[in-house]
């Protein structure tokens, strides 16, 4: 029902019955048609690192999870209750670069362009089924281990748009592959996807990097046993890399849903939950995403005083094809990096 609904909204929009704004500066945004985490996040601190050298950079978000509503700039102060976790991740990154939140992608943007008229580019998280705007760049992001040309449309499956709605893309991107994915695998993915789009499918994975104290406890070389805390999408890659690359005696993992947030109950539970480890090598690990909304709640406990390490994760692209995605990123922002001007369409 709801891909059908918006099936119809689509055509409106094809036919010019819906108007779309479209603004005189690169906009790129970053999407899927599937419900649930295929790596957005990472896939923008990607872009933003390519582009941050030469590029003035705003990204924008709905903020999911907020607290707040209307639109907002988000400071490197400011709370997860006012921006949402992934929004306030960016600005605490990349401080130079300007991150806002807004439901009203169309209002959002004529606000930063008033407000910040030197901005070179905007990426759009999570705005692929946000029709009022019309993006310059569109890259769908796809799960390797949920392939949109083999899922189904809610409430059966996990897509929010019919499979044909790839045909909006400029760049597909399968991501979180194994590293040594076949190339008979991605040609027959190609080959799938080209059923629904003319698009070149691309493929990144996942890569962590060395784990980050959160707070000022050290990491001991050795590590027998590991307490998992996350409210993630899909947690498994990283549980499945902690126990290759640390290889622990023990791990248990406290798994929530996706943006949960932390309470001072829980974080007394996880308290209690790693003092009944062993005392000797244990620590705790979390994602980078869960760090941000666990530091509303830790300050001043005894969590901040544990053994707690954040994950740190990035993308990177399989069989060098990060020149590819570079090269049609930045040829795109060169060529319609422009004075700010809007119409619709």
């Amino acid at each position: 029902m709801y891909a059908f609904i918006n099936s119809i909204r689509n055509y409106l929009f094809d036919k010019g019955i819906f108007k779309a704004s479209e603004f005189d500066l690169p906009i790129i945004n970053v999407g899927n048609l599937a419900v649930g985490g295929s790596g957005k996040t990472p896939h923008i601190e990607y872009i933003i690192d390519l582009l941050v050298p030469e590029f003035n950079i705003a990204t924008l978000s709905r903020g999911y999870g907020r607290k707040t509503k209307g639109f907002r700039e988000v400071l490197s102060n400011s709370s997860v209750a006012e921006s949402g976790d992934e929004p306030l991740q960016i600005k605490q990154k990349y401080s130079k670069i300007k991150v806002f939140v807004g439901e009203d992608r169309v209002e959002a943007i004529t606000k930063i362009l008033f407000d910040y008229p030197d901005i070179d580019v905007i990426l759009l998280d999570d705005a692929y089924q946000h029709r009022a705007i019309k993006a310059g760049f569109n890259i769908l992001l796809s799960d390797y281990s949920k392939i949109f040309t083999k899922d189904k449309s809610m409430p059966f499956g996990r897509l929010r748009e019919y499979p044909t709605a790839a045909n909006r893309s400029d760049l597909v991107v399968i991501t979180k592959c194994p590293e040594d994915v076949s190339r008979a695998k991605k040609e027959g993915l190609r080959k799938e996807i080209h059923k629904f789009t003319n698009s070149e499918v691309l493929f990144s994975s996942i890569n962590y990097s060395e784990l980050i104290p959160y707070g000022n406890i050290t990491l001991n070389k050795q590590i027998e046993n590991v307490l998992v805390i996350s409210a993630l999408a899909t947690p498994r890659a990283m549980i499945d890399y902690i126990n290759i690359k640390y290889k622990p005696t023990k791990l248990e993992h406290l798994e929530f849903r996706d943006h949960y947030i932390f309470n001072k109950n829980d974080i007394s539970a996880f308290i209690k939950k790693f003092n009944s480890f062993a005392k000797q090598n244990k620590i705790i690990i979390i994602s980078e995403k869960d760090a941000i909304r666990l530091r509303a709640v830790t300050k001043g406990t005894a969590f901040d005083n544990l053994g707690v390490f954040i994950l740190p994760i990035k993308i990177s692209f399989i069989a060098e094809l990060d020149k590819v995605f570079n090269k049609k990123i930045i040829n795109y922002v060169r060529e319609n990096k422009s004075d700010y001007n809007i119409h619709q369409n």
